[in-house]
């Protein structure tokens, strides 16, 4: 009886287990529409702390992953609720920043009429120096060949040209120093120009916390504004990432290698 039952038991306690589909939909607050590097990061810790709940950010993006969701967005078929639910499946975001969701800052606009905008800007030549070391250097998955040995960084290759043609003028590539800057400078007139006033705030995170917390109608926290200076982290890791990648090519050429030796070694012996 007990063989019979114990089967039972554990499937109902399985089904007791598995987290069930998060209720209602997700209410972004706050849309960022400002390009990486330039202090998403911060403005992602300190949004954290004044909204009381998570803040989308790329990093979030890559840690799911969620490239295809992104993909598919882009191609104007977007599943708000599957990428703004957090991963622990018990809450949605409050906020988004960064890429690749700035690129969709419009779309997110019509999905969340009640949110407001921020535009993190910085000065367009120290911006595209932070990039061109970082997010759009030799290194990282979205640029270098290496990287699409993997599925995931072939996914991740495909979200980055889709926010790519979204974002920058036509013919620019992310090698292209003035192209790149002249991009940068349009994103934020169109941003300007699109947004209405009352809805946007253009935001240097050297400001600190006054003018976002008057601009999202909070109290202003007893503490210093989030300053996360992580360019060499970023480095650091891309470079890892890139090494682990040349292992994995060097790892199947001497499979093959060894597959294509062992086949003559059989030829010779048998034929």
């Amino acid at each position: 009886l007990e063989s019979h039952e114990t089967p039972r038991h554990s499937r109902a306690s399985s089904a007791m287990t598995q987290p069930q589909p998060l209720e209602g939909e997700p209410k972004l607050q706050v849309i960022g529409a400002g390009w990486g590097r330039t202090g998403t990061n911060s403005l992602k810790m300190a949004l954290e702390k004044l909204l009381d709940g998570p803040c989308y950010h790329m990093f979030e993006c890559v840690k799911r992953p969620d490239f295809q969701k992104w993909i598919d967005a882009y191609a104007g078929k977007p599943d708000w609720k599957g990428i703004f639910t957090h991963p622990d499946g018990d809450k949605f975001y409050k906020a988004t920043v960064d890429y690749p969701a700035c690129g969709m800052y419009r779309q997110l606009m019509e999905a969340y009429p009640d949110a407001k905008v921020l535009l993190t800007v910085r000065d367009p030549e120290k911006w595209y120096d932070s990039a061109i070391e970082t997010i759009w250097s030799w290194r990282c998955g979205e640029q270098n060949p290496a990287h699409r040995i993997f599925e995931y960084f072939r996914k991740f290759q495909e979200q980055a040209q889709a926010f790519h043609n979204a974002t920058m003028l036509p013919g620019v590539k992310r090698t292209d120093r003035e192209g790149s800057i002249k991009s940068f400078k349009a994103w934020t007139e169109t941003v300007k120009s699109t947004v209405p006033p009352e809805k946007l705030l253009v935001f240097d995170v050297k400001e600190g916390w006054e003018p976002l917390c008057k601009f999202l109608d909070l109290p202003v926290p007893d503490e210093p504004f989030p300053q996360v200076n992580d360019k060499e982290e970023i480095k650091s890791f891309l470079t890892k990432v890139l090494i682990f990648c040349y292992i994995a090519h060097v790892v199947r050429f001497l499979l093959v290698l060894g597959v294509c030796g062992f086949l003559v070694w059989l030829g010779r012996k048998f034929l």
